[in-house]
């Protein structure tokens, strides 16, 4: 009797053999997963928020680092800047204001020109150190703080600061028309002082038509100390035929009824006082008849 298995039986038992190594395997794999702690997921899953929640909180500080960098610096630059600006109009005007206290109150020229020659060089310094800074505040500038430095420029003969300041203070956007017409009448002064005759009285007719649509109380008190300045400044440079016909329109405009007369009164004593200056500086350009008589 022959006991070896035959070759099919021999397939069949290997057959069977393999799939048992492999149910064996399955369950030993499954029975390691089992075994294995939960903490070791949970981790890879904390592992993986915590690099997301790293990743939002690195692109949140960036772009708080590129608010402060592009914004906040530069909002504190500028109010630092605007703020230095103010403080140099403030002094040039506080010490213009002292120069004139001192010369009302002294009786003593010499001591006045003396202070006056230490003051000048502190408000040129001021005035340089403004237009360093006009470029860096661009819209921040308000024309009385422009004006304040024109009028201290035209002063000390300081014709390219004074032209600077003009320029900008005209480009001021949204300003009411009164300060409008101050930058051009200013203007119309800087250019007479600069021998720019036509150039002047254009300006003098630029701040004049700011107010040509006003109406308000009074308003032709505004206008004709325009007039005046424009009078002045023609018998300044000897045309006193031009000059005539601005007093004229000036005494137009004064004799308004709505203007209160100490108000009407100071107009006509400063233009009568400015002409009478120039009187004592070249002779020329007396004070009109029709202006001697008005009151």
């Amino acid at each position: 009797m022959n006991d070896k298995p035959s070759p099919n039986e021999q397939s069949a038992a290997l057959s069977q053999s393999a799939s048992l190594d492999l149910v064996l395997n399955t369950f030993d794999s499954r029975l390691k997963h089992l075994e294995q702690p939960e903490e070791t997921s949970r981790f890879a899953w904390l592992q993986k928020k915590a690099s997301f929640f790293a990743l939002m909180i690195g692109i949140l500080l960036s772009t708080i680092s590129l608010f402060d960098i592009f914004w906040t610096k530069p909002r504190e630059t500028l109010f630092r800047e605007t703020e230095e600006f103010n403080k140099a109009v403030n002094a040039v005007a506080n010490l213009r204001q002292n120069m004139i206290q001192l010369q009302y109150q002294s009786n003593n020229p010499q001591m006045v020109m003396a202070v006056n020659s230490m003051v000048t060089p502190q408000v040129l310094a001021n005035i340089q150190y403004a237009t360093t800074l006009l470029p860096r505040i661009g819209d921040q500038a308000g024309i009385p703080q422009l004006i304040v430095l024109i009028s201290e420029s035209l002063n000390i003969y300081d014709w390219k600061s004074a032209d600077i300041f003009v320029e900008r203070a005209i480009k001021v956007k949204y300003a009411v028309p009164s300060l409008q017409s101050e930058a051009r009448r200013y203007k119309a002064r800087l250019m007479f002082s600069t021998g720019k005759i036509q150039e002047g009285r254009k300006a003098f007719e630029d701040s004049l038509n700011v107010l040509r649509n006003e109406a308000g109380f009074g308003i032709n008190g505004a206008r004709a100390y325009i007039i005046s300045d424009w009078a002045i400044s023609e018998f300044a440079m000897g045309d006193c035929g031009v000059g005539l016909e601005r007093i004229r329109q000036f005494m137009q405009y004064t004799l308004d009824p709505q203007i209160p007369p100490p108000s009407r009164a100071a107009l006509i004593s400063t233009l009568k006082s400015q002409i009478d200056q120039l009187q004592l500086r070249d002779k020329r350009c007396p004070v009109p008849t029709e202006l001697q008589s008005l009151q």
